[in-house]
């Protein structure tokens, strides 16, 4: 049979018109698969010089060092404060991203790195980066003999991370169970005169089973008819007990009513019982009176002045074990000088955090004496108004100021992986986190504490991300472009 000239070249006519339009869809689904690729693994790499469509620099800017060819010839960026941000965008309906990084610290002994879960930005997946101690031939990673994770003094055995008697251990960004510790039945109360304000840890030891602390509260706010102050008891992270009290506020001249709020609990386990009490920095706890013979409160603490809005201060003298101390105050009458064991530190301008550290080899609680009070305090310790009662509740925290063996540190609670060692003195860390549903983007923040005071850097010079989801069929694959597409269009 003989097909005519005509029809031949018409069937052509529309090949060759075929042919962009099926390039075209090519190039598309080619773009798709790189994309959404089939096995589930989507990897980007960037030097952070702001040229990659999915990971961009690191902010502010004036706590980081324009990206690009730094001194030095390296590609990259360097960070000089804390803490700062680095937002990534998401390529698709991924579950986890591996972060990598290389990097290298200059006078910076350690480094923590993790994402932003919220739109404000208060809670955050931390993850330990980089300790230069931890790193040293005194220290090997150990996992005991119950599975705990971290590292421990050579010479010393991994069971040491078991050990409930926490003297002598650290913690870094890990959870720890509480020591079991239990005191007899105890009938005398003592009672603690105080002023402390806002939100205080207080840990305690069963006396004959029974946890007993009674606070007597005012609310100075004379702006509102009165606030609430939410109680929470826990052990081992699990809440044993809560409850709220409403304070009686007040709106004329005079403060609010003192009012007693009691917490008892009997039949306890032994252990080391946490209660936090929840209020804003307008409520007090005038007076503090405890059966139980072992008691601390930390690892913050904040004194302010004797009855709420007076010039008249209230001197705050605590023993504490802490090795490193922040303290700030936000009053001309917190202008001070503290004293924590042999060392001082001087507070002179209001909201201006001072650092103090102990570099003595005193084990024992020492005297912190703050003779104005008026002053907040955070630690890497806990604190007592009777030095008979001390305990250590928990590991103390590891920090960027920690000198492991100097403080008798033995073993260190931590999921620290180590680093890998590069060329030079770049080093790469590595770690995992989980996407939220639905998200867009994330917030990556790198944490280098106390990296100002000691005119510290971090350098970047690459980080790649892997997304990773279970592999697709094509029906799933297309499924997932179906998704897209409507997510893109919703935007628009």
């Amino acid at each position: 049979m003989k097909i005519s000239t005509y029809f031949v070249s018409d069937w052509m006519v529309y090949i060759i018109a075929a042919i962009p339009w099926f390039i075209g869809l090519v190039c598309v689904l080619w773009v798709l698969s790189l994309r959404f690729p089939m096995n589930g693994i989507f990897y980007t790499q960037s030097d952070l010089t702001g040229k990659n469509a999915f990971i961009y620099p690191f902010l502010p800017a004036e706590r980081t060092v324009s990206p690009g060819l730094q001194e030095g010839g390296w590609l990259g960026q360097r960070i000089l404060g804390d803490p700062v941000y680095m937002s990534a965008r998401i390529p698709g309906p991924y579950q986890t991203v591996d972060v990598e990084m290389e990097f290298r610290a200059i006078h910076q002994p350690l480094i923590e790195f993790g994402v932003v879960r919220d739109a404000s930005g208060a809670e955050l997946d931390m993850k330990p980066w980089f300790s230069q101690m931890l790193e040293t031939s005194s220290w090997k990673r150990a996992l005991s003999p119950q599975g705990v994770k971290g590292y421990v003094r050579t010479g010393t055995p991994p069971a040491r991370l078991d050990d409930r008697d926490v003297r002598g251990m650290a913690l870094w960004l890990a959870t720890t169970t509480s020591p079991l510790m239990s005191d007899p039945l105890n009938d005398g109360r003592k009672i603690y005169n105080v002023s402390l304000r806002g939100t205080h840890d207080f840990w305690l030891v069963p006396s004959g089973g029974i946890v007993d602390l009674l606070m007597n509260i005012q609310d100075t706010n004379r702006t509102r008819k009165g606030g609430s102050v939410g109680i929470v008891v826990s052990h081992d992270n699990k809440t044993v007990f809560q409850d709220a009290v409403n304070t009686g506020g007040s709106q004329d001249k005079t403060y609010g009513a003192i009012i007693p709020v009691s917490i008892k609990l009997k039949d306890l386990q032994p252990g080391v019982y946490r209660i936090r009490l929840l209020a804003d920095d307008d409520i007090f706890i005038r007076s503090l009176s405890t059966t139980n013979i072992h008691w601390v409160v930390g690892p913050r603490i904040y004194s302010g002045d004797q009855v709420g809005f007076a010039t008249s201060t209230s001197v705050l003298r605590v023993w504490t074990s802490a090795r490193h101390i922040v303290a700030e105050t936000f009053h001309k009458e917190g202008l001070q000088t503290i004293t924590l064991g042999a060392t001082q530190g001087k507070i002179m301008r209001t909201h201006t955090a001072v650092r103090i550290d102990r570099t003595d080899g005193q084990l024992e609680p020492v005297l912190l004496d703050a003779p104005n009070g008026d002053i907040r305090i955070i630690a890497d310790g806990f604190f007592t108004f009777d030095p008979v009662a001390y305990f250590e509740p928990q590991p103390r925290r590891l920090t960027d100021q920690t000198k492991g063996i100097n403080e008798g540190i033995q073993a260190v609670r931590t999921d620290y992986a180590g680093v890998d060692v590069l060329d030079g003195d770049w080093r790469r860390a590595k770690a995992t986190f989980a996407i939220p549903a639905d998200a867009e983007t994330l917030r990556f923040v790198l944490s280098s504490p106390g990296i100002v005071s000691r005119t510290g850097a971090v350098d970047v010079r690459r980080v790649s991300l892997t997304f990773r989801r279970p592999p697709m069929t094509i029906g799933t694959w297309w499924s997932v472009i179906v998704g897209e597409l409507k997510r893109v269009w919703r935007r628009l």
